[in-house]
């Protein structure tokens, strides 16, 4: 068995890896954006709801009234923050992703770099093999002649 089919088996492995740790990465980001998405959607609700606060004063609020929107505004703003710390764990999630994946990727291609010049250096040897043998029997063809004249 030559080298570089020795090596078929780590090249397949490796390749398995990166396709694995590219699987990871999209659902990373997958999560991450999901995660954002989100958050704006989040801050333009709060948005929306603060706005909405002046003029439901101006249409006569009750003090217990204006006391719950106060307090939902409040857990809002709690969820906002909650949903920021999400965003920013998912992000930090996908860039440890991208860098195993890239990792993963730069073994993939050292691995099949390797193969190649391993094939380079085969493909070099046989031919040399070849020549040897084409001149061992062009010699000893010549030889043949020789002898027979």
């Amino acid at each position: 068995m030559r080298r570089s089919q020795r090596l078929q088996p780590v090249a397949r492995a490796v390749g398995h890896d990166e396709r694995e740790c590219a699987a990871r990465l999209a659902e990373a980001e997958r999560r991450a954006q999901d995660a954002g998405k989100r958050l704006e959607e989040l801050e333009a609700y709060q948005a929306d709801y603060a706005s909405g606060l002046a003029g439901r004063v101006a249409a006569g609020m009750s003090a217990t009234d204006l006391r719950d929107y106060r307090a939902f505004l409040a857990r809002l703003g709690e969820a906002l923050r909650a949903q920021g710390r999400l965003v920013l764990q998912a992000r930090a999630e996908r860039d440890q992703a991208r860098e195993a994946w890239r990792l993963a990727a730069q073994r993939a291609k050292s691995i099949g770099q390797v193969i190649g010049r391993w094939q380079a250096e085969e493909r070099v040897i046989g031919e040399r093999r070849e020549q040897f043998e084409t001149d061992e029997r062009a010699l000893q063809m010549s030889r043949a002649r020789e002898r027979s004249t």
